[in-house]
């Protein structure tokens, strides 16, 4: 089978000590250096800290980890969206300043065929079985609703029409969060995997970005909002509504994002926890989901639409205070980290989020506390300790998808031809470029792209050229290079 694939492809499987390519008689190639990784072009390979996750979310997490066999950053960001929508909606957190609210926002890049889709399908399987119970009960609230009206008197005051509360924006636009906030549930999701159509749809067009960021801002942060419109009665007050978002998109969209100066200025991707997790693509074999692995996400779901069926049903809202052993620990992390916010720290230029980065910590302290036991008063010093460690990571997600926003598109594609190259060729391999253009990447197969790769991988000691006339499978060359013997 592997020959077949290699037949397909045209290349030839080698060796590492009888090279595929000769030189012309008296010629000699360049000398190899050590290679440098390209400058951000693929996302860090540092694990999702999953111990640092609570027993009942990191038994979900990791069981739709394994059933959709995608990054472990996604599943856990699909599993704790879901829990603070259910579990923390009607809850705010002390923090070292005054209560948050105790919802998240979270943000996932990944790539199409990442499974990202099906990760946040299982686990926000318990939320669509609420909602589908709550449509089926609004359809029988109306026809009893028609059916008082048939049978009221002239002169009799008619009822009010039931509502079904909405609360799940799936197509996330500001008018449609507004809609459904008019419905009365209290809360708010925003879940969607296409983000692109948020961010490059009319919410965030060029007259509306600046308003849209501003409200998605103050939902964050508990605050009201007013939208009068002409011909509307009041003054269009929107009352503070605790807001989960899980907004996921392609890498084609860091740069409009995390590269875009009045967003990361703006402060609405601070209120976001991002994830660009390394890709399993490649390293996949079919694999049919364990009944235990069933088992532990139909058990998440069941929880999640308990408690969201609490929720909606209980409109108390309470205060999660922090234990004192909590408290001295978010300190802790708030004081260990201000010195790198200053001028020339590690973190000045990503400042807007790591300030905030305490109050994310507190916040997903509480979902996580939530989620273990719907009673609890306070958040433990080891739940403090986890939130703190789950923040870290996301500290360093951010500085590097801002980064990475900086790139010229050119690194990626040579980045993605190196990969290329080093899966289809042995180390110290001669190749042409015609190889490449008939057979490689589809961002190379044009002419000027391709040089333009070539140029970043020899910059970077990934490929060396070879005298003109060299001989690559049985052709004299003009053009001819050499995978680095280090690759």
């Amino acid at each position: 089978m592997l020959a077949r694939l290699k037949s397909l492809v045209g290349l030839k499987a080698a060796t590492a000590s009888k090279p595929n390519f000769s030189l012309p008689a008296g010629a000699k190639a360049d000398t190899p250096v050590e290679p440098t990784a390209l400058p951000h072009a693929e996302p860090p390979s540092t694990p999702f800290p999953l111990e640092s996750l609570t027993p009942k979310l990191r038994s979900a997490a990791e069981a739709i980890m394994r059933m959709t066999q995608g990054p472990a950053a996604i599943a856990v960001q699909s599993v704790l969206s879901v829990a603070s929508l259910a579990c923390a909606s009607r809850t705010k957190v002390e923090t070292l300043g005054s209560p948050s609210p105790a919802t998240n926002a979270f943000s996932a890049i990944a790539l199409s065929g990442e499974r990202k889709s099906a990760a946040d399908r299982i686990a926000r399987e318990g939320i669509n079985r609420k909602i589908l119970r709550q449509r089926e009960e609004h359809a029988r609230a109306m026809v009893a609703y028609k059916a008082a009206l048939s049978r009221l008197g002239r002169g009799e005051e008619k009822p009010d029409a039931p509502v079904c509360p909405s609360f799940l924006v799936t197509e996330p636009t500001v008018e449609g969060a507004f809609k459904a906030i008019a419905t009365g549930a209290g809360f708010l999701g925003w879940f969607t995997d296409e983000a692109a159509s948020f961010f490059g749809g009319h919410s965030m067009s060029k007259d509306q970005r600046m308003k849209s960021s501003g409200i998605l801002s103050k939902m964050w942060d508990g605050d009201s909002t007013s939208r009068p419109r002409v011909g509307q009665d009041g003054d269009g007050y929107v009352p503070p509504t605790a807001t989960t978002m899980n907004l996921m998109f392609q890498p084609t969209l860091i740069r409009d994002t995390y590269g875009d100066e009045f967003l990361t200025g703006q402060g609405l991707l601070a209120r976001m926890l991002p994830c660009w997790p390394e890709s399993n693509m490649g390293k996949r074999k079919y694999r049919r989901p364990s009944a235990e692995d069933k088992a532990a996400a139909a058990a998440f779901q069941d929880e999640i639409e308990a408690a969201l069926t609490r929720t909606l049903e209980d409109p108390t809202e309470r205060l999660l205070t922090l234990s004192d052993e909590a408290h001295a620990i978010c300190v802790e992390f708030h004081d260990d980290l201000e010195p790198h916010l200053g001028r020339g720290g590690w973190a000045a230029d990503i400042s807007g989020f790591a300030a905030k980065a305490p109050e994310h910590a507190c916040r997903l302290a509480a979902i996580m506390t939530m989620f273990e036991d719907r009673d609890a008063e306070h958040v433990s010093g080891a739940v403090m300790e986890s939130a703190c460690n789950l923040v870290r990571y996301y500290l360093e997600q951010y500085k590097y998808l801002c980064v990475a926003a900086t790139n010229e598109t050119e690194v990626a594609h040579a980045q993605g031809l190196l990969d290329w190259l080093r899966k289809n060729l042995q180390p110290g391999d001669g190749f042409a470029t015609d190889l490449v253009l008939q057979r490689g990447p589809v961002q190379t197969r044009r002419a000027k792209a391709l040089d333009r790769a070539l140029a970043i991988l020899r910059k970077y000691g990934w490929i060396i050229d070879l005298p003109a006339g060299t001989l690559i499978d049985g052709k004299k060359r003009q053009k001819a290079y050499g995978l680095s013997p280090r690759a």
